[in-house]
């Protein structure tokens, strides 16, 4: 770790932000008595002088001692009150408007069920009050000969909190770091130390977190693998974000009560997470169905009482990986919503998708070691932040021809959050706004690959760019790039040893969506005769194209050279796009038709999908979900689909529209397959 670099940066926040900064070291280490981790850096922050640590320390402990009352010493407090007519303790004190008396009640979870009068002085003068309440030390006073309501009586606060925050100062405070200065300052804030984050992309993707927070009505999703700590940054900066862990939300809950007309967390607070996403529950379509329209509008309404919110949404979930990628066992890496969000309709209103695998987990050495703001303070201003309008920075940046509407204003609207957190005050070099859309690019980019998967007929290949636009970083978008050119090209060009086979994804039982995959092919003479694959998810596709090589080597007629050929070399095949085990014999016909293209030298026709089970005999055998395998060639502009004719009846199932754009072609057997996709006449 760079301790110089510790040094210098907490001496400089010390110097422009004062008593707004803290060492969060120090903080980790004390807790006082039951008092929240927030209220600890603010006593740190405004009493603890460098140099001085343990004398202050164990002085704001003399007088916390005795003033934070247990939770079950309300009678005593009563006792107390009675007897010596004024009490002072510490607790989180809240203030509610009672409008048909003109009066205003203080509530205390030390006196909760009591009623306590307060005055509008003290509201006045401390609105955080009215915002779910302040911690600070507090001055009750009983009068017996006064009404029944207003017996106790605060007449003192002093607050242990950031009541007004001074956003301009924070702003100000900005020009004095420079952008990695910074950047180090707001990681330490959010609780991460930068110096074991040597990835300047992996500390700009955590800081990216804080997106739906600084910017209204975003709508962003994050997957990764445990132990990122998806949710401890938004969750413990701010009592404005609400966290949903698993459950079933309901639209009571969600939105409005109507038999109370209680307003729900959508519009109580400013960002709502749904953690461990796969495990929420949606039991009432009126929820999904609410959800989408809020998430397009920023509105929603319950029976004849309509609501705006400025209420950003975070989906956040497991995802498995295969070092710092998703692994390749997923067909789409939305694959870990709940069946009821992998809807198009749904997902497209989503601005962005943040690669969580590249996000490193927590632990000790990653905790912050230096100074950074106090949270409650940080908190509060980035929430303040949402008040500047300042998307006009890119909408001089045109994008590309092929961005949709959502496309654009998604990217644009993530790159004015990330705008925000990094340039405040509004100062930055042209490339370095730039550099900010770029990732909005790429975070918007990435849910556009994933619903191109889900329907690529609607969505189709698009890139989402500017002009004078950086290749994006992200290997995940750099990889399936490669499928999707693959994909184009494979219906416009005969290609040697190179065939689309179909598959099926699937949930538990039951079978969601068709998919392409490819196989490739390539004999390398002066080799062992053998058969290697390259791309496999498993034992069971290895046996597949094992069983496929073997089919190859008993052909006859026509096709005997291929087996022949076969051989003298090495046959070298790669799976691309393929995961799941069972879809392994359903590509039989797609193995030995790419390996007797490579053998023969002779390209397989452009436009030709296929699957379908061989066997040993050279028998093609029946294979299951051919009804969507039909509609997910016809998606991706394939103009022949060959399947088993034992599946010919589940044609019965696939759209007249669907099949008037495909022609489909049933076999028996392997030959049949060979002669549809592989012209051997032709020179």
């Amino acid at each position: 770790m760079n301790s110089s670099t510790i040094g210098a940066d907490a001496e400089k926040a010390r110097q422009v932000y004062g008593d707004r900064v803290v060492d969060k070291r120090l903080a980790m280490q004390e807790t006082f008595a039951r008092l929240p981790r927030y209220v600890t850096e603010y006593l740190l922050a405004k009493y603890v002088r460098v140099g001085h640590e343990s004398d202050d320390i164990a002085e704001i402990k003399q007088k916390l001692s005795g003033r934070i009352p247990e939770s079950d010493q309300k009678e005593l407090i009563k006792h107390s009150l009675q007897r010596d007519r004024e009490y002072k303790l510490i607790d989180q004190l809240r203030v509610e408007v009672d409008l048909s008396a003109g009066r205003h009640w203080a509530g205390l979870s030390s006196l909760e069920g009591e009623s306590i009068a307060i005055g509008s002085h003290l509201v006045d003068r401390f609105e955080g009050l009215l915002n779910g309440g302040l911690w600070g030390t507090i001055t009750l006073r009983y009068d017996p000969t006064a009404s029944v309501k207003e017996k106790i009586k605060v007449t003192e606060f002093i607050p242990f909190q950031v009541d007004k925050v001074d956003v301009s100062g924070y702003k100000e405070g900005r020009a004095h770091f420079s952008k990695a200065e910074w950047v180090r300052l707001l990681l330490r804030s959010a609780g991460y130390e930068p110096d074991q984050i040597p990835s300047e992309r992996q500390q700009l993707l955590l800081l990216a977190r804080l997106i739906p927070l600084v910017e209204r009505n975003i709508n962003l999703i994050e997957l990764g693998p445990r132990g990122t700590g998806k949710t401890f940054l938004l969750r413990n900066l701010s009592p404005a974000v609400f966290t949903i862990s698993g459950g079933r939300p309901t639209p009571a809950t969600l939105f409005l009560h109507k038999q109370s007309n209680r307003i729900g967390i959508l519009g109580s607070h400013k960002v709502v997470v749904f953690d461990e996403i796969v495990d929420v529950i949606f039991p009432d379509q009126e929820v999904v169905s609410t959800l989408k329209d809020f998430m397009e509008s920023g509105q929603f309404s319950r029976g004849k009482k309509s609501m705006a919110s400025d209420a950003s949404l975070v989906f956040t979930g497991n995802l498995e990986v295969s070092g710092d990628q998703p692994s390749d066992a997923y067909r789409h890496l939305f694959e870990e919503l709940p069946p009821s969000l992998i809807d198009t309709a749904f997902l497209d209103r989503v601005q962005g998708y943040l690669p969580g695998w590249e996000i490193p987990k927590i632990s000790d050495a990653l905790r912050a070691q230096g100074v950074g703001f106090v949270t409650d303070y940080f908190g509060e201003v980035l929430k303040q932040l949402r008040q500047d309008e300042i998307r006009s920075h890119f909408e001089a940046i045109e994008l590309g021809p092929h961005a949709t509407i959502r496309d654009q204003n998604g990217a644009r609207r993530l790159a004015a959050g990330m705008f925000k957190i990094l340039f405040p005050d509004g100062r930055c070099e042209d490339e370095e706004l730039r550099d900010c859309l770029r990732l909005g690019v790429e975070f918007r980019q990435r849910v556009h690959n994933q619903l191109t998967v889900l329907a690529p007929g609607e969505y189709g290949l698009r890139a989402i760019t500017f002009e004078g636009m950086l290749p994006l970083d992200a290997r995940d978008l750099k990889e399936n790039k490669k499928v999707q050119e693959r994909d184009a090209r494979a219906n416009r060009e005969p290609m040697m040893g190179h065939v689309t086979g179909l598959s099926v994804f699937s949930r538990g039982k039951a079978e969601m969506l068709g998919d392409i995959f490819f196989v490739e092919a390539k004999l390398l003479p002066d080799h062992p005769a053998t058969v290697t694959v390259t791309g496999l998810r498993g034992p069971i596709l290895r046996e597949s194209v094992q069983t496929a090589y073997n089919v190859l080597q008993t052909l006859t007629g026509i096709w005997e050279e291929a087996a022949a050929r076969a051989r003298s070399g090495e046959m070298a095949v790669h799976l691309v796009n393929i995961s799941e085990p069972k879809e392994g014999p359903s590509g039989g016909v797609a193995f030995v038709t790419a390996m007797v293209s490579a053998t023969l030298g002779r390209p397989v026709r452009p436009g030709i999908a296929m699957t379908g089970e061989v066997s040993l005999h050279g028998n093609v055998e029946g294979v299951g979900g051919v009804a969507k395998k039909i509609i997910a060639a016809a998606q991706h502009q394939r103009k022949m689909v060959i399947i088993p004719v034992q599946n010919a009846k589940e044609l019965e199932d696939v759209p007249d529209e669907v099949l008037e754009k495909i022609e489909v072609k049933t076999v028996e057997r392997i030959e049949q397959v060979l002669e549809l996709a592989i012209d051997i006449a032709s020179d």
